[in-house]
C-alpha cells in the first residue's frame, strides 16, 4: 500500500511578514446554532448564523537580523483583521511570534476599523530582548522575554443573524523581562510597573530578575 499524501509546509492567512517563517497554524470555523422548541422541550426546527473563522499563525525569526513585528494593530492583514501580537525571546534561542485573528463569511471586515500603530520594534532575531526600555548595565543580561500586544473586538448581527458590523477598541501592550542579575534600569519611561520579582539560584547564588510593565494603546480610525 502506497504512503498517504500528505500535504507538507505551511501558509498563512496574514500573508508574508517580513523577518519571520510561519511554523504552524490554526484555523477554527465556527457557526451560531439557533433552534425552535415546541410546548414540551423537543426541537422542532435549527439553523446556522453567524459563519466565520479565528485564525491563530505561528512564526519564528528567519534569521539573526531583526525581524519586523507588524506594525499596525487592527488592521486587515492577508485575509483577517489582525487583533492580538505575541512575542517570545530567549537567550538561547530564536524569537517566536504568533498573531490571531478573524474574519466572517457574511459582510467580512474591509481595512476601515479603528487601528494603532503600536511602535514597538526587535533588535534582533535571535537571543533575549528587553521591550520594557530597560537598561543592562554593568552585571544583567536578558535571560527571556514576552510581548503582547491586544485589542478587543465586537461584532454584532444583522436583522438575519448572520455578522454585519464590527468595531475594534481597548488596545493596549503588556511584556515581561527575566533577567540574570539586576539590571540597572528595570523598566523605562511610557510603560506602568505592574510586576518586579527577585528569585536566587540554589547552589549558584545566581540572580535573576522580573520586571512586568503594562501601557495604553490609541486605536484611530484609518
Amino acid at each position: 500500500m502506497a504512503e498517504a499524501a500528505v500535504t507538507w509546509g505551511t501558509t498563512t492567512k496574514f500573508g508574508t511578514v517580513t523577518g519571520w517563517n510561519p511554523i504552524g497554524a490554526t484555523i477554527n470555523k465556527t457557526a451560531e446554532r439557533k433552534v425552535a422548541m415546541n410546548g414540551i422541550g423537543n426541537e422542532v426546527a435549527s439553523t446556522t448564523v453567524n459563519e466565520g473563522s479565528t485564525f491563530s499563525q505561528e512564526f519564528q525569526a528567519a534569521s539573526t537580523s531583526a525581524p519586523t513585528i507588524p506594525p499596525v494593530l487592527g488592521k486587515l492583514v492577508g485575509s483577517c483583521i489582525l487583533t492580538g501580537i505575541s512575542i517570545t525571546t530567549k537567550g538561547s534561542d530564536f524569537a517566536k511570534m504568533t498573531l490571531t485573528g478573524h474574519q466572517h463569511e457574511d459582510n467580512a471586515h474591509a481595512d476601515t476599523l479603528n487601528q494603532v500603530t503600536h511602535g514597538i520594534t526587535m533588535s534582533s532575531g535571535f537571543g533575549g530582548i528587553d521591550f520594557l526600555g530597560g537598561t543592562a548595565g554593568d552585571a544583567a543580561t536578558v535571560e527571556s522575554s514576552t510581548l503582547n500586544i491586544q485589542c478587543g473586538h465586537t461584532d454584532s448581527p444583522g436583522d438575519d443573524g448572520n455578522h454585519y458590523v464590527g468595531q475594534n477598541h481597548t488596545a493596549n501592550a503588556t511584556a515581561s523581562t527575566t533577567w540574570l542579575g539586576v539590571p540597572s534600569v528595570g523598566i523605562g519611561e511610557g510603560w506602568d510597573k505592574i510586576e518586579t520579582g527577585t528569585t536566587v539560584e540554589s547552589n549558584t547564588n545566581h540572580v535573576r530578575t522580573t520586571y512586568g510593565g503594562a501601557k495604553s494603546l490609541t486605536l484611530v480610525a484609518p
